[in-house]
């Protein structure tokens, strides 16, 4: 208790500071000049010539701000320059035969001191990079994305229930599914949401060889997943998540939007016991909590490739969807 003490205190300290310090307030209120240098790389950190930039430079309000335009050098390189009041510096980044990127700079955090010298924000001229990352061989996927039917409810607990893809619905006696891709078990101490402390949810996989694993999240772009499967990082231990509440009721503990897994399902085996045949997915979003209506309640969305041992997850409809935003 002690030591949450001392940094709500020192936290304080810092806020305070920000607002006694007349040139930041001054570059709050009325702005001060920023330059960024952007780097936009491809996946295998190659620079991209003639990507086209839009950026908006933030001024409190969004209708005060300046909206400005241009292309990368044959370096990859733009440079972004202007006058802000540091909250919100975003960028858009496009080019033909690439994903979409979106990435927003804040030079005033709340609670985070920036200084600010001769007018300008520091540091100034940074270099910052962004990925574009390439269209390469996007395919029809199975997924509840585009119908947006991924909210669930979850009716037990302490039952490890099936989930079927390609249904999109909890395995029978609890939904119209049939085969179990991945089973979901859901625990809590039984309070309503505005009461409950504590949720978990234990993900585990089909036997055998059902497994999963967790890839890292490319944030700043419209596709977030892998291209394929890498079928050495697998690991069969079930994945837990939590939600912990404080007793004041804070959340302190989700599973959101940055975290994506590949699983591997509907497995079949020789007569020896090899693994023969399988089907893969991304699990590009779950989340899950308490709620009125009955033990909880589940958010999962998905891309599905219903042809056995195709690694290849890259989504069609991930590919289709405007990638310039509105250039």
């Amino acid at each position: 208790m002690a030591v949450l003490i001392s940094l709500s205190a020192l936290q304080v300290v810092a806020l305070v500071t920000l607002k006694k310090d007349p040139v930041y307030r001054d570059a709050r209120r009325n702005g001060a000049q920023t330059k960024i240098e952007l780097h936009i790389q491809d996946d295998d950190g190659t620079p991209v010539p003639d990507a086209r930039i839009k950026a908006y430079l933030g001024m409190n309000f969004r209708p005060l701000g300046t909206w400005i335009n241009g292309t990368t050098d044959t370096n990859g390189v733009f440079v972004l320059e202007g006058k802000t009041c540091g909250d919100e510096i975003e960028v858009f980044v496009a080019k033909d035969g690439y994903y979409g990127s979106h990435v927003i700079y804040r030079y005033a955090k709340m609670g985070e001191e920036r200084d600010v010298k001769d007018g300008k924000w520091q540091p100034y001229g940074a270099a910052e990079k962004i990925g574009l990352r390439k269209i390469k061989n996007p395919i029809r996927l199975v997924s509840n994305v585009e119908s947006m039917a991924y909210d669930f409810s979850i009716t037990v607990t302490n039952v490890a229930v099936g989930f079927d893809m390609m249904k999109n619905d909890w395995v029978a006696p609890y939904g119209a599914g049939d085969t179990s891709d991945f089973y979901l078990e859901f625990r809590s101490d039984g309070l309503p949401p505005n009461a409950s402390r504590f949720a978990q949810l234990i993900m585990t996989y089909s036997e055998p060889f059902g497994a999963v694993y967790e890839v890292p999240v490319a944030t700043q772009s419209n596709f977030k997943g892998c291209y394929t499967v890498d079928g050495d990082k697998f690991g069969t231990r079930p994945f837990l998540f939590e939600n912990r509440m404080t007793e004041s009721g804070r959340q302190i503990d989700r599973l959101g939007e940055n975290r994506l897994f590949v699983v591997r399902s509907r497995c079949k085996v020789d007569e020896h016991g090899r693994l023969v045949s399988a089907n893969y997915a991304t699990l590009d979003y779950l989340s899950f909590s308490t709620s009125f209506k009955g033990p909880g309640g589940c958010r999962l969305c998905y891309h599905f490739n219903p042809t056995p041992n195709d690694t290849n997850l890259e989504a069609e409809e991930t590919a289709r969807r405007p990638q310039n935003f509105s250039f």
